[in-house]
């Protein structure tokens, strides 16, 4: 799932990020910024913020119970306000879901610059 979502964000489907993102999700960036649900999904529909790629070098996943973490490490160009940036970022997304049966959903994500 963390790859279809690092795609849904490249390709600006807020609508799929909606379905997935948990309603206490809270994303914290690597400008040490952080946003909720509605306030990243408007954000990204505002334009201001642009995913134009994201490759993923390495990621592992670890599952207990009903919680998920994948962690990982990769290329991300953004476009923020009109300006490019290329940057090569570690990344931690947490996984949860009520029961085996429901789908997961993710609850936070957390991005760290890797000089």
């Amino acid at each position: 799932m963390s790859g279809q979502i690092f795609k849904w964000e490249v390709e600006n489907k807020i609508d799929s990020l909606s379905t997935v993102f948990h309603e206490k999700f809270v994303v914290l960036s690597s400008d040490g910024s952080s946003q909720f649900k509605t306030g990243y999904l408007d954000r990204l529909k505002s334009g201001t913020f642009n995913h134009d790629s994201i490759d993923v070098d390495e990621n592992a996943a670890t599952v207990t119970g009903n919680t998920a973490i994948v962690t990982g490490k990769g290329k991300f160009a953004v476009t923020v306000s009109g300006n490019k940036v290329a940057l090569r970022l570690s990344y931690i997304e947490v996984f949860t879901r009520e029961n085996a049966k429901k789908p997961w959903k993710v609850l936070a994500m957390k991005a760290s610059i890797i000089q």
